[in-house]
């Protein structure tokens, strides 16, 4: 299905290389671990760092092919039938490293096997899981069994030192190193999409000196090793991200990426109005933003994707169910789903020029996203019914939630919609606007006290991904905790159904099944609009992004 790769070749002609790129977007990442990243925003930073078996060329046409299409980064191949890197069962799978990587350590000591081991075992953390881990627990031998073990032997409060206790004494069936260049992955059945999962950028190689720290904790920030192109130079919590070169990078050693700049500067300050942003990058005050749309010069809201992939859920409503509280009544999540006008959050969307196309999500799986249904799920907006389902459900004096979003201009216009929705059904909602890190943090916590939060959710890889959104915000160990065994079973059945004529149906079931609960409300589908007829200097500085999951440009000219 996938091919090799050869370097990738970028034309340069009239594109300044060297100096300083000063990158402005939010405030701290999600996650600058490499094994606890699981948002796009995060990955377009740590990808300049952190290498995988697996990565995506940077293509400057959103709708090629090779756009989706993994290909070997510290992999030195594919594995496949033909180069005996696969099993004829289809569930065994050996990885060769390309020889040359090394870690920005004093000994430039060499990227192994082990190290790609410990990374995954890192993946399976009690302390800061990825949100991507179901995919790797129901698919790799014994990883399920790994982190369930994990997670009941470091208690409440862990140490570093625990965990990497646990890490070493514990072995996952399923990932073994050979030797320092190979090693190996048995699967529990057949997997089509494992190479797309393996190219996350959570599946990182992760050096000893992260034993030291607890995973994404602020002390491992501080002591980040790189083994991509740039290197961290110095992280201030909240104010600035400084890469440098990173000597113990080698073009020779890396098909995908470059090393064209001389410092880049992410500032991390405060979310600044969308409006603003365009303003500071056709000024020349930054260069591009990160983790952030900037606005488009529309003179309405864009309605032609700038390709047909790339699809998001953004935003969606998900509500706490871990508690006793009011939300575990079915008729409670209905009344508030039918007191939310999603055209209005469109509307609150359209209003800041991000640039990009949207439509009401009446499901969870969004257009050009194998599985979408096309079909709306979802009770109608009536404020009169969710009255009376509060009503019905002992409500009728009104209710009191708390709702957590992020600090940015869209996540903050989004969550005053919904509360005044709310509030037009007597449910007042305090709202908390938190940095990405503080919002993963708390959405982690089992013990979180927040009601509902607003979320997005992107596609990982962008063929054969049917599991892609039902799995990530279904199954057992999703973000609000909901957990209903007989999703849990159809999800199983559809991961056992190797044909996708078949899987397919079957995700979609299990999309049709767990909505019917109401443990999340879809808002939103978005994706980048083609630039204004206009032009956008912002837009036009540089080729597009590899995969069109973001209008972030800064990753084709930095790789």
């Amino acid at each position: 299905m996938f091919t090799e790769t050869e370097p990738v070749r970028v034309d340069l002609t009239g594109v300044r290389t060297g100096g300083t790129l000063r990158l402005r977007g939010p405030g701290d990442p999600a996650a600058l671990d490499p094994s606890c990243v699981d948002d796009v925003a995060s990955a377009r930073l740590t990808r300049l760092y952190a290498r995988q078996l697996f990565t995506y060329r940077a293509e400057p046409d959103a709708r090629s092919w090779q756009a989706i299409a993994p290909v070997p980064d510290l992999a030195a191949r594919i594995p496949s039938i033909y180069n005996a890197g696969l099993g004829a069962s289809g569930t065994t799978y050996v990885v060769h490293l390309r020889p040359g990587a090394r870690w920005d350590t004093p000994d430039l000591r060499p990227v192994t096997a082990h190290d790609v081991v410990r990374g995954i075992k890192r993946l399976a953390n009690p302390v800061r899981p990825p949100a991507v881990l179901p995919y790797f627990t129901s698919t790799i031998r014994g990883m399920a069994e790994f982190h369930a073990e994990f997670v009941a032997a470091a208690g409440a409060d862990p140490t570093a030192a625990e965990l990497a206790a646990f890490q070493d004494s514990h072995e996952i069936a399923g990932v073994f190193a050979l030797d320092d260049e190979s090693l190996v992955f048995e699967l529990v059945r057949p997997t089509l999409d494992f190479i797309s999962m393996l190219a996350l950028p959570a599946v990182a190689p992760a050096p000893a000196e992260y034993d030291a720290y607890l995973p994404d904790s602020p002390e491992l920030r501080q002591h980040l090793r790189a083994n991509g192109p740039y290197r961290v130079a110095s992280y201030v919590p909240g104010r600035q991200l400084v890469l440098e070169p990173n000597p113990a990078w080698s073009q020779e050693t890396d098909p995908v990426r470059r090393q064209h700049l001389d410092r880049v500067e992410v500032g991390l300050g405060a979310a600044s109005d969308p409006v603003r942003l365009a303003g500071l990058v056709r000024s020349g005050d930054a260069d591009l933003t990160w983790g952030t749309r900037v606005a488009e010069p529309y003179t309405g809201v864009p309605a032609t994707p700038l390709a047909p992939l790339g699809w998001r859920l953004d935003p969606y409503m998900i509500f706490n169910l871990r508690g006793d509280g009011p939300l575990r009544d079915r008729r409670v999540r209905e009344a508030l789903a039918c007191a939310v006008d999603k055209a209005a959050v469109a509307e609150a969307v359209a209003g800041l020029r991000t640039g990009t196309v949207i439509r009401v999500a009446g499901a969870a799986v969004p257009p050009d996203n194998e599985g979408h249904l096309g079909a709306d799920l979802h009770p109608a907006h009536s404020p009169d019914r969710a009255r009376a389902l509060l009503a019905e459900a002992g409500h009728a004096g009104g209710l009191a939630l708390t709702a957590m979003h992020l600090d940015t201009p869209e996540a903050t216009a989004v969550a005053r919609t919904l509360a005044t929705d709310l509030s037009r059904v007597g449910v007042a909602v305090r709202l908390e606007a938190l940095s990405p890190a503080r919002h993963r943090a708390r959405l982690a916590d089992p013990a979180g006290a927040w009601d509902l939060a607003t979320l997005s959710w992107s596609p990982g890889w962008l063929h054969g991904n049917a599991r892609v959104f039902p799995q990530a915000l279904f199954q057992s160990g999703n973000p609000g905790g909901y957990v209903e065994p007989e999703v849990d079973r159809l999800i199983e059945r559809a991961l056992g159904s190797i044909d996708p004529r078949r899987a397919t149906p079957l995700w979609q079931e299990v999309e049709r099944r767990a909505l019917a609960d109401l443990p999340v409300v879809p808002l939103l589908f978005q994706t980048p609009a083609v630039p204004s007829p206009r032009g956008s200097r912002v837009r036009d500085a540089i080729p597009l992004p590899a995969l069109g999951f973001e209008d972030d440009l800064c990753v084709v000219w930095l790789d």
